[in-house]
């Protein structure tokens, strides 16, 4: 078979060794630039098709040849759609080394078309997966986020914004399951705030967030939005579209109404956070949500289930969906770096000192406990953070308290100007500590989150 490129033929497949379309009577190209045998189409959008082809050059390896066709009237659109494809053709160049972003393998112009030739991935989107195998599970839901979060990173590293995550745009690979991310022909540079035309919208309707789809702004935090709306679909098996129509921006605070089975208010809460209407009220950077998806979510079956299924008796329905966020804000070692460091050398100072001056152990370190537990938890953080904190200072003033046992100085304030110099190197030794604590483990969270 030969395949038409005319992108308004309806019938475009011909058979092998005619000359021109048996449908349209467009001239028929066997080989596109002299090495690109077009097998049949794959899809199309609103301003571009996609091919499947074989690579003559590469022993007909498969490859997907993607054509710039724009469904749009005016000078001001073709051009536009000219550009988008060509900023698209560059970011694959740029950001297909990595592995769960397909190669850009040629970039050039034939015949009055455009046209961009990728490498072919074997497997399903997960529009199509859905569609196969239902809603996903939470455990399910966990893999999702871990696997196609780093692709995000990777992709706001280069400083580029997608706009346009929705299931349809990932595809997992046949051969090792892995996520891969498609389609960057609406993605923009970040340049600080990326605006488009007033009066026109980049994305996908239900997906894109509010500030892209009405004023043309888009940041690292609206791929979030578009990320968490395409957890829901994956969840629920609705799509963000449908509802949208409906009722605008408001569903995302009602969503939990349209879940088919129960999932933790862990993942509830990182979902709330990623679909906040203002953006500023979101995850600022993919790698905060990758921390809370590695940390906050787990499938052990012991954690409370709080947001439940519409099948459930209307009254708690609704009195869950009326509980306010207890969530404050995703975990960050950087922002609990300062309070951390503080943290330690202030608890490490105050329990030298109480030892120092109440003498008996089990009193100083009862008083100390008790002053440290207030501390921690009067801060406006959230119960992980807050734990966090409690563990790492808690590690920190242990083993500051062993050297200065070590020290073999019974009351340091009354050592004179040596014993005060001593409490204060331990202090700042205990802040040295403590940043040296979370900077293994910021290592370590990503290492495992990259590799596991």
């Amino acid at each position: 078979m030969i395949c038409c490129l005319n992108p308004e033929c309806s019938y475009p497949l011909n058979s092998q060794g005619r000359n021109f379309c048996e449908n349209c009577g467009a001239e028929l190209i066997e080989l596109l630039r002299g090495r690109y045998r077009i097998i049949k189409p794959l899809g199309g959008g609103g301003f571009a098709r996609t091919y499947l082809a074989e690579d003559a050059d590469k022993l007909d390896e498969q490859c997907v040849v993607k054509q710039l066709a724009p469904q749009v009237q005016g000078s001001w659109s073709r051009q536009k759609a000219m550009e988008l494809f060509q900023q698209e053709a560059k970011r694959l160049q740029h950001l297909g080394e990595h592995r769960q972003i397909p190669t850009l393998y040629a970039y050039f112009k034939e015949r009055n078309y455009l046209y961009l030739v990728q490498q072919f991935i074997e497997g399903d989107d997960l529009l199509q997966e859905l569609k196969h195998k239902g809603v996903f599970d939470e455990a399910k839901i966990q893999e999702f986020l871990q696997d196609l979060l780093p692709v995000v990173v990777a992709v706001h590293e280069q400083q580029v914004i997608h706009r346009d995550i929705k299931p349809e745009n990932i595809l997992r690979r046949e051969s090792d399951g892995k996520l891969v991310l498609l389609d960057f022909g609406v993605s923009k540079r970040k340049t600080g705030t990326v605006h488009a035309k007033p009066g026109t919208s980049i994305g996908s309707f239900g997906y894109a967030p509010y500030e892209q789809m009405y004023s043309g702004e888009a940041y690292p935090a609206s791929d979030l939005y578009s990320l968490g709306a395409t957890t829901f679909h994956l969840l629920t098996g609705v799509s963000p579209w449908e509802i949208w129509m409906k009722q605008g921006y408001s569903w995302t605070t009602t969503w939990r109404q349209y879940l088919k089975h129960p999932i933790t208010e862990e993942l509830g809460l990182i979902i709330d956070k990623l679909l906040q209407e203002d953006y500023k009220q979101r995850y600022q950077t993919a790698e905060a949500v990758l921390q809370d998806s590695f940390f906050v979510l787990s499938p052990q079956p012991s954690l409370q289930h709080t947001i439940l299924s519409p099948v459930q008796p209307e009254t708690l329905t609704q009195q869950i969906q009326q509980q306010p966020p207890k969530y404050q804000g995703q975990f960050s070692i950087e922002k609990l770096l300062p309070w951390a460091i503080m943290t330690g050398s202030g608890s490490s100072f105050l329990l030298i000192a109480l030892l120092s001056s109440v003498g008996t152990i089990w009193i100083s370190s009862s008083l100390w406990l008790f002053i440290f537990l207030g501390f921690i938890f009067v801060q406006s953080y959230s119960v992980f953070e807050k734990t966090y904190l409690f563990i790492v200072t808690g590690i920190t003033t242990l083993f500051i308290v062993f050297i200065y046992k070590n020290f073999y100085i019974v009351n340091l304030l009354k050592a004179g100007i040596d014993g005060f110099l001593v409490l204060i190197l331990l202090a700042i030794l205990a802040g040295l500590l403590t940043f040296t604590l979370l900077t293994v483990s910021q290592i370590l969270n990503s290492f495992i989150s990259k590799y596991f």
